[in-house]
């Protein structure tokens, strides 16, 4: 199985975390910027619009950040087990998603030293209520939607939380509960191993952005 992307993890990031998490073998390859206009044209041939990140699974080609992860989920064990459970997994998955897309346009919005502060305020917002629905819904304290089993909806959730540690410093840690969630997931046996190895990307966007495409603007986990 092999993944293609960015030297980032971005889009690609939760597709990642589920192999490292069921250890599942993969190949990463990371395309060099500079190369990404003479690849494009290839990709044309092989996607829709030419996009990345693209999963290979032998013959199996497959484009598109959602389907990946739905895809990989099934397949490794991280989906639900009824149709009710794979509803409740994408409207949980979807909700990290919106987290996810307010941070990348924070982070490539010309104005971000300007309207920062407006943006903690209302993501401050998203993450009371969904504090809230947490502890309404939760399996237990570190599992989303089965207790003992992760699912994307976990995977995908610890992802869009650990986004905002370097961009809203202090606003996680805010609410003990989604803190707690995030920080077990990524302690977990195969992503702990992962997220404080060199294999894993150290920028979470390209250097083009107005953050989070620097290491010191990116979480990074230490070996404690």
């Amino acid at each position: 199985m092999k993944l293609i992307y960015f030297g980032v993890r971005g889009r690609v990031e939760t597709a990642r975390l589920m192999l490292e998490l069921t250890k599942t073998p993969y190949e990463f390859e990371a395309v060099p910027l500079e190369s990404w206009l003479e690849m494009k044209p290839k990709m044309l041939e092989r996607t829709p619009l030419g996009q990345l990140p693209v999963l290979e699974d032998g013959a199996f080609t497959l484009c598109q950040s959602a389907a990946i992860n739905r895809y990989l989920a099934r397949k490794l064990g991280l989906a639900g087990a009824t149709i009710e459970e794979e509803a409740w997994i994408d409207e949980i998955a979807e909700t990290a998603g919106d987290l996810i897309f307010h941070a990348a346009m924070l982070n490539w919005n010309p104005q971000f030293a300007e309207v920062r502060a407006k943006n903690r305020e209302e993501m401050q917002t998203r993450l009371r209520n969904l504090d809230n629905f947490f502890e309404r819904t939760a399996a237990n304290a570190e599992f989303w939607i089965a207790p003992g089993k992760y699912t994307l909806a976990d995977v995908l959730m610890a992802f869009a939380l650990e986004t905002l540690l370097p961009l809203h410093p202090g606003l996680v840690e805010s609410f003990p509960k989604l803190y707690h969630f995030m920080k077990a997931f990524f302690s977990a046996d195969g992503v702990r191993e992962y997220v404080r190895s060199d294999r894993r990307s150290k920028t979470w966007t390209i250097p083009n952005a107005f953050f989070a495409g620097k290491p010191e603007e990116t979480h990074q986990w230490t070996a404690d």
